[in-house]
This record gives C-alpha cells, structure tokens and sequence, in this order.
C-alpha cells in the first residue's frame, strides 16, 4: 500500500494549521512498497483551516486516482483543542490587517541587462499591469502586457512601445479584449512569423492568435487544446517536436501546483497530446511558467518558472532543462532564484530582449486613498455575497 506523510509528520490537524499560518508550501510525501518516494507540494490556504484540509484531502484523492489505489495516512489523529482557537484567533487578526491594510497592485519593471535595479514603469493607481513579454524591432522594444483595472476585474492584452528615458509605456494600445479575462501574453515565433498564446482559462481554452499587422492587430486562428484549465502557457520546438508546457486547474491540484507538457509534430496543423498522466513537475514551487524558455548560445534550454510556495507569485526561478523528449522523459535542475528587490513582496515574469530584461512587481500602497479604495472595494464583495445568498 503507498502512504503518505503530510508535512513534516505531526497530527493532521497540527499540519492544516502550521501550514495555513507558517509554512512557505506543504510538502507531501508518498512512499511506495519498492522503496521509492514522490514528493509533491501544494500552497496552504491562508484564509481558513477548514479549506486548507479540503486541499490536502483533494490532493490525496487526486493520487489515489493516478495510482489506481487507497493511500494511507501516517500522520496521527490528535485533534487540537485549546491551542485551535488560539491559532483560529491569529488566523483571524492576520486576515483581516492583509485585506484592509495592506492594499497591493501589479507593476511593470524592466532593466539594462548587467544592471542590478529595476526600474518601475509609470502606472495607474487602480490599475493592473503584469505578465510583460518584450519583443525587439526596429531598434525599439515593444512590450505585450495584461491589463487589468481592479474595479471590473478581468484581463485584456495591451500592446505599447518602451520608452526608456521616461520610463513609461507609449503608444498603448488594447489589442486583445475577450469576454473572459485574459493574460500572460506569450508571443513566439512559427515559420518566422508572430504568435501569441495568451492564458485564457476561464474560457477553458488553450488559444493561439496571429499577429496580421504589427504590434497591434491580432486575430485568432485556432484552439490548440479545447476543455482545458490551464494557465501562462509556453511552447518550445526540439528535435522536429513541439512541446506545450501548462499548468492545469483540476480536482486536487491548483493552478500551480503542477506543470503538465503536451507535444504536436505542428502546431499549426495538428493536434496536441498529453505526454503522460502524471505531471511533468509537481512542486509549487517550481511548476509554473513565469516566461518564454529560452535557447543559451551553447544551445541549453532554460525555462522560466514561478516559485509560489509563501504566496502566489512570489518569486522567479531560471531552471535548465536537462531532458526533454517525446518519450516521456522530463529532467530540470534549479540553476538560480530572483531577489525581491525592495518594496516588493513578490515577482511572477520575466522575460528578456536585446539589451533590456522585464518583469512585473507586487507592491504595497501605502497612501490614504489606496487604503480607502481598497476597503471600498472589499466592502462591495461582502455585500455582493450577501445579496446573493440572500436571493438564493
């Protein structure tokens, strides 16, 4: 029978509330008869204990399903009394001075690569900008971004020109506005021509549009993968094969839990398959794309990922793929981790170009009226959800 260990093995109970209020991930263990192990993480739900052990019973019953048997638990079963409602206590304080007091936006930041700062691009209060991909013409640099405004909540695809003397975006264009939110604006190239993937989940798609005339017209020209949660979709060719690396929102497992590869002899003409059933990376940590993968000048692949294990998008992993084949084979290695520069609490995109290199920052505002705009806002969910339970 395989087991599993939860966390670093204290009572289940202990594990669901260490995690929600103190660990960066929580690491499940299973072990198998012969001896082997697979280890996996999930990000603890910070916001409540009761949905925190929800994850972990899903997750479980998500591999209990991809190994076709019953795992068994090997944490002990002490419940907590006392020290639960304490912790609930802190749980409670912590969510509530997160939501009112410390309100946080999406920047976009870019640097001469060999530079140390970053320097943040001129942004609206209110506003969103994140999941920057950088694209070198014409001795310019255009940047294709998400935009978002806070209020209405849901993603479109801009298109400007970086001005680095004012460190601003011009000429910003909205190119790509759906009825679902949209974002991660992945562009690459197929015969030399331009192609976007932007990350289109809540319409159950994976999409690939064409750039007709550029930067600004963009017209779809067909679904990749159709029934599909999946987000900050990348695609590389090796050997006459291209590969799709995603990551999937399914029953136990979020959408960054787990990076899930698919492979087409092309893309443009054929469909793609899932190389296997088992996820390439399972670790939150490191599952997630947070950018292109990128070719070295010695012909290595390396592949931007996210590190979302204390909070989503935290941090930026370069990781260096050391086996990439149809055959089911899928070797990576942790080569390096970006440093949160300062006044930011995380970072989830980068990206280079000639001689600039792109990311977006999570930072606090920290003025009167972003507080204000954000306790409004909060506020105005409370008592949407009223209403509608009320009407229900």
């Amino acid at each position: 029978m395989i087991s599993i260990k939860i966390g670093s093995g204290k009572s289940i109970d202990a594990e669901v509330v260490n995690s929600c209020l103190f660990y960066d991930k929580l690491t499940l263990e299973f072990s198998f008869p012969d001896g082997s192990v697979i280890k996996s993480s999930l990000l603890p739900n910070r916001v409540s204990f009761t949905k925190n052990k929800k994850l972990i019973n899903e997750k479980i019953t998500l591999f209990e399903k991809r190994f076709n048997q019953k795992i068994k638990i090997i944490n002990p079963k002490r419940i907590l009394f006392i020290e639960y409602f304490l912790y609930y206590f802190c749980l409670i304080l912590k969510n509530i001075f997160v939501k009112f007091f410390m309100p946080n936006q999406w920047v976009i930041a870019y640097r001469k690569i060999g530079n140390k700062d970053w320097k943040i691009i001129e942004f609206k209060k209110n506003e969103l900008m994140a999941d920057p991909f950088i694209y070198y013409c014409d001795n310019k640099y255009y940047l294709f971004y998400e935009g978002l405004n806070y209020d209405v909540d849901r993603g479109y695809i801009c298109a400007g020109e970086l001005d680095t003397e004012k460190n601003k975006i011009i000429n910003i264009k909205k190119i790509i506005n759906e009825s679902y939110h949209l974002s991660f604006p992945y562009i690459f190239e197929i015969n030399s021509e331009l192609y976007m993937v932007p990350e289109s989940s809540n319409n159950h798609t994976v999409d690939l549009y064409k750039c007709n005339e550029f930067p600004y017209k963009w017209d779809k020209v067909k679904t990749l993968i159709g029934n599909i949660e999946a987000v900050d979709t990348v695609l590389i060719k090796n050997e006459n094969m291209w590969y799709l690396f995603t990551s999937e929102k399914v029953y136990g497992a979020s959408y960054g839990d787990e990076l899930t590869i698919f492979i087409s002899e092309d893309p443009l003409k054929k469909p793609f398959r899932r190389i296997s059933d088992m996820p390439a990376v399972h670790d939150i940590a490191l599952a997630r794309n947070a950018g292109s993968i990128y070719v070295s000048k010695a012909g290595n692949l390396y592949r931007v990922s996210q590190d979302c294990s204390r909070r989503y998008g935290f941090k930026v992993n370069i990781m260096k793929i050391t086996q990439l084949s149809e055959k089911y084979k899928y070797r990576e290695e942790l080569i390096s981790k970006f440093d949160l520069p300062k006044n930011a609490i995380a970072m989830h995109t980068y990206n280079f170009a000639h001689e600039i290199e792109i990311t977006d920052l999570k930072i606090i505002n920290k003025d009167i009226a972003s507080l204000l705009r954000n306790a409004r806002r909060i506020f105005k969910k409370i008592w949407a959800s009223i209403r509608s339970r009320i009407i229900s």
